[in-house]
């Protein structure tokens, strides 16, 4: 039996303030679907996240529909699993959009029923089109989903009641704990477990490609939902990887792993990383803001890109801002312009801003684009008011914080509001953190608890 195994679709997402198109992500699936097609593809998986998230724009669900309509035209059925941002919120029973598409009969959305006493594993029932797991040709094929902070208790109780003597395909979103940094990674320990009763474990959730042991993998995501996951592509030896789906073959008389199984790279728009020293334009009192446009233009020439690479500007290196201001949204869109290429973001992080960053208005935070400035300031606060025993997560905090700033200042609904608190992990880590007392030594005074962001 041969599959195609994709995960973190995440059609909708806005790439770069909306400057990179939606078809980049659908055509990236599309090509998955037709290379299953040609080569004459058993069964499609995909292990969550085909939606960046659970409120759908229509235009998004018909790019889902089309790509789907072609692998049912082609007799190849899709099973499928909700990830973290298909859903509201971990445990809801809300119908999702990929439940939509389960009921348009595009695909089979698998899930287990979690209760007091454990997990249920009913099989899949095609008139309800409910159901953990179905069995096609000899291989039977369980849907574990998002389980959040309860991922190794959950897998645990799912491998409790998987039969011995099948093979089975295990389909999970979730990843490395040592990756993820957040409650819900499995360990070394869980995969063993897994292996015990696995065939082969069809991950999502971390865009990176992953292999584990030949038998379990994360394909990675088809495109790039960020710029900083185009190093995604590249090994550790700097080299080429595969990135975007998997390709396997299994024998359902042998349920120890797949017979065949490599990561195979799609097309996809090149993402390019350019590195600018702005040293030399701080010394500048004239004409530093044109050195620069002009200097970073010849830097990313330099690489020969193609023209609908969007370039990842990374500015290094002091400057006196005293002595250069410059709006970086108009800079990018000018350096782009000049250099011939689709877009170019550019990124400040590195850059030793001289007389330091205030968040009230200093001399020289002209330089610094307004997203910038508002993620420092809300670090800033992040930072002022910790939160017991999440420490560690102060800059995940701070992002999600900015993003429902930007949702409130774009006029949307308190429903979406919610949505995206929902689909965040940070929201699991929370409520175990909540059920820890401090310790004595601590008082409720001295630090913010979990409680004062719930």
């Amino acid at each position: 039996m041969k599959l195609y195994h994709a995960a973190d679709i995440h059609l909708g997402r806005r790439r770069l303030d909306g400057r990179l198109p939606d078809d980049d992500i659908v055509t990236a699936f599309r090509f998955i679907a037709e290379e299953a097609i040609r080569e004459k593809a058993d069964v499609f998986l995909l292990a969550g996240d085909l939606f960046d998230r659970p409120q759908v724009e229509p235009s998004h669900l018909r790019q889902a529909q089309d790509v789907l309509h072609l692998l049912k035209s082609a007799g190849i059925p899709v099973i499928a699993i909700e990830g973290n941002h298909d859903k509201q919120f971990v445990n809801t029973k809300v119908p999702t959009w990929v439940s939509f598409l389960s009921d348009d009969n595009l695909l089979i959305l698998l899930r287990p029923e979690f209760h007091a006493e454990g997990v249920r594993l009913n099989e899949w029932n095609p008139v309800s089109r409910t159901g953990a797991w179905v069995e096609i040709n000899g291989v039977r094929f369980v849907g574990a989903g998002y389980l959040g902070a309860a991922t190794p208790n959950k897998v645990r109780q799912i491998i409790g009641e998987i039969p011995a003597g099948k093979t089975h395909v295990l389909l999970l979103h979730a990843g490395p704990e040592y990756f993820v940094g957040e409650g819900g990674g499995f360990s070394k320990e869980d995969l063993q477990v897994l292996k015990d009763k696995v065939c082969y474990l069809a991950l999502g959730h971390i865009h990176k490609p992953m292999l584990y042991g030949g038998w379990a993998c994360n394909p990675g995501s088809p495109e790039n939902c960020d710029l900083r996951e185009a190093s995604y592509s590249l090994g550790k030896d700097g080299k080429p990887v595969g990135r975007g789906y998997a390709v396997l073959e299994i024998d359902p008389n042998r349920p120890d792993q797949p017979i065949f199984l490599e990561i195979r790279s799609n097309p996809r728009r090149p993402c390019l990383r350019v590195e600018l020293d702005c040293t030399a334009f701080g010394s500048k009192t004239k004409n530093g803001a044109d050195a620069f446009l002009s200097a970073a233009g010849k830097a990313i020439k330099e690489g020969n890109p193609d023209k609908t690479a969007v370039i990842e500007l990374m500015l290094a290196g002091s400057l006196n801002l005293n002595r250069i201001a410059l709006d970086l949204t108009k800079a990018a869109l000018e350096i782009a312009g000049q250099a011939g290429v689709f877009a170019v973001s550019i990124d400040t992080t590195r850059l030793n801003i001289g007389s330091g960053f205030a968040p009230g208005g200093s001399a020289g935070t002209d330089l610094l684009p307004r997203d910038e400035l508002e993620r420092r300031a809300i670090l800033q606060l992040v930072d002022e008011q910790p939160l017991w025993g999440l420490q560690e997560d102060r800059q995940a905090f701070a992002d999600l914080f900015y993003e429902l700033k930007e949702l409130v200042r774009g006029g949307q609904t308190g429903e979406a509001i919610a949505s995206q608190i929902g689909i965040s992990p940070l929201i699991e880590k929370v409520r175990a953190a909540s059920a820890t007392p401090l310790p004595p030594q601590i008082s409720a005074e001295s630090v913010a608890t979990t409680e004062d962001v719930q």
